[in-house]
């Protein structure tokens, strides 16, 4: 990827594909779709050339719940067709965001628009199956380590309630005044509750705490009420990078200014948007949705 790209998403094919001895990576950057084998670009395509995104399933990919993305170009035939992705309508509607596509116009495909009946039936087989899936994804994933010196939880412990606040007082607050003052209309109106929420005291401080959307066509698609499943990378990149046009430079700003001058003050990485989300949640980076919610209030 060239330097100025922001990675927004990568994965491999799922099982069975995964199982092949061909490497293949795909990657969705703030700029184009590309299809890498073994480090070489087989196919690309630039987000301004996107004229559509369908989604396909076989049989098979029924069985193991993934589904084929294909994305249409406005100035070639040829599709770029990306196998055995596991969040396939997620993907859909974050690139329909980004290459300006309509993800609620009659003709999506069905697959982003769930049969009620069908939806009810499987409601049943999915409360069963989600528990083992959960936690086959979490144990998949490298423990997160802490550093000696996070102020936090150093070594991986967590410190007492009162050193916590204590730490957040004399070292986040002043930072958060300063840089957050911008956004909020002054230093005067940056509390703890601008991050931790409205809600804080009763959630006993805990982070996330921002319950705000960037763009109302995600929440008109439903993704707020089904944000336990929303993919971490996809997350950030909704937090990250599609706010909408009048607050994006609000987003540039986090990007570049709070989120690694927080890093900095938890003694841990910012987060690193070339990496995969399981790189970054071992390195216990501090990334977007940390503070942000995908879940409406």
């Amino acid at each position: 990827m060239e330097s100025w790209e922001h990675v927004l998403w990568s994965s491999s094919p799922a099982f069975p594909r995964s199982l092949l001895p061909v490497s293949t990576e795909y990657i969705l950057t703030d700029f184009r779709i590309v299809v890498r084998r073994r480090g070489r670009i087989l196919q690309e395509l630039a987000l301004d050339d996107v004229a559509g995104v369908r989604l396909t399933q076989g049989w098979w990919d029924r069985i193991v719940g993934n589904t084929t993305v294909v994305i249409d170009s406005r100035r070639h035939s040829a599709a770029v067709a990306l196998h055995g992705i596991r969040q396939g309508p997620q993907l859909s509607v974050i690139l329909d965001l980004l290459s300006v596509v309509n993800p609620l116009a009659p003709d999506v495909t069905r697959l982003s628009h769930p049969r009620i009946g069908l939806l009810i039936a499987a409601t049943l087989a999915f409360a069963l199956t989600f528990g083992v899936i959960a936690v086959a994804r979490h144990n998949s994933l490298a423990p997160i380590t802490y550093a000696d010196d996070d102020p936090i939880a150093p070594h991986g412990r967590r410190r007492s309630a009162s050193d916590i606040a204590s730490f957040m007082e004399k070292e986040v607050m002043p930072f958060a005044r300063r840089v957050l003052a911008p956004i909020e209309g002054g230093s005067a109106n940056v509390t703890c509750e601008t991050c931790h929420g409205r809600d804080a005291l009763g959630r006993k401080w805990q982070m996330p705490g921002v319950r705000a959307l960037p763009e109302p066509e995600l929440r008109l698609a439903g993704m707020e009420r089904v944000g336990f499943w929303i993919e971490p990378q996809i997350r950030n990149a909704v937090y990250g990078y599609l706010a909408e046009e009048d607050k994006q430079p609000t987003a540039g700003y986090m990007r570049a200014v709070v989120m690694p001058g927080m890093a900095k003050l938890m003694h841990r990485p910012a987060y690193d948007f070339t990496k995969s989300y399981g790189y970054n949640r071992a390195q216990a980076a501090v990334g977007c949705y940390h503070c942000h919610l995908v879940e409406a209030p």
